[in-house]
């Protein structure tokens, strides 16, 4: 699934291409993969591509909008269309592509593809970006400078979950998945397995530096490419080859050379040190 570093690449990509378009056309190939609010104007439900395709018709990009892993094109009329990616989401400018379950024309014969092959992922419209549900429920921005770190340590220290599922709550902290969480409790030398409560109070200010590295690294490198993450213009990441850990369970440790171990928290697989990481 794209995680923070991956969706921040597609919106600075998408940051620089859509504002000032204005879409002409939309064509919802898969009807499953839109939707639209309710009559409160925060529920969602399924609506038809023909309703969805109305309510978008004439609108201009203003700016292009993240939090944790949701994206959001934010329209002149102040409504929004928010993403989730979920495990093999693309949003990808460029001609339309056949195998698109939605796609959004402008007025300039330009594109946007959501592309999607395991069709997990979402999109849908909401009245208003930052009152949406599914965005208010998020936790702080690891990256931003509304995150209380002591706040934030308090609350993970008096957590019983494993670390690894602690990091993973997005209400918790926005944006982290299996791949960035595995890199930095590597780095900050602390077990997936372990409980989140035996954290002591020193470990909170390494964890929080490891994670904002790991992620801004991820960035830096434009994510991490396995098989189906690419960038809003179809290009692969390069944060793969910067991985320490993540998906090198049997290979000897980057620092002291024992075997790396494989293990299940929770049904996530993930990926320790048994020497470095206590």
């Amino acid at each position: 699934m794209p995680e923070l570093p991956e969706v921040e690449t597609v919106r600075r990509d998408l940051a620089a291409l859509l504002p000032g378009r204005t879409v002409t056309r939309v064509e919802v190939p898969d009807p499953r993969a839109v939707q639209g609010f309710g009559p409160d104007g925060r529920a969602r439900r399924r609506e038809t591509p023909a309703a969805f395709a109305a309510a978008l018709f004439g609108r201009t990009a203003r700016e292009v909008l993240r939090r944790g892993k949701y994206l959001g094109v934010r329209w002149d009329d102040g409504s929004a269309l928010l993403v989730h990616l979920r495990m093999t989401g693309q949003l990808i400018f460029g001609p339309p592509r056949p195998n698109a379950r939605a796609l959004i024309f402008f007025s300039d014969g330009s594109c946007l593809n959501f592309c999607d092959t395991r069709r997990f992922g979402e999109l849908w419209r909401a009245a208003d970006w930052s009152a949406d549900p599914s965005v208010r429920a998020l936790g702080p921005e690891p990256l931003g400078d509304g995150w209380d770190v002591a706040a934030w340590g308090r609350s993970l220290r008096r957590c019983g979950a494993r670390v690894q599922s602690a990091l993973l709550d997005q209400r918790r902290l926005a944006g982290l998945g299996n791949i960035y969480v595995t890199e930095a409790l590597f780095l900050s030398g602390v077990r997936p397995t372990r409980r989140a409560r035996t954290l002591r109070s020193a470990d909170i200010p390494v964890l929080a530096a490891n994670i904002q590295k790991v992620l801004n690294q991820g960035i830096a490198h434009r994510g991490v490419s396995f098989r189906d993450y690419r960038d809003a213009r179809g290009e692969r990441g390069r944060a793969r080859e910067k991985l320490e850990v993540y998906g090198k369970a049997g290979r000897p440790c980057p620092r002291c050379e024992t075997p790396l171990r494989g293990v299940k928290v929770n049904g996530r697989g993930t990926v320790y040190c048994p020497q470095c990481q206590k």
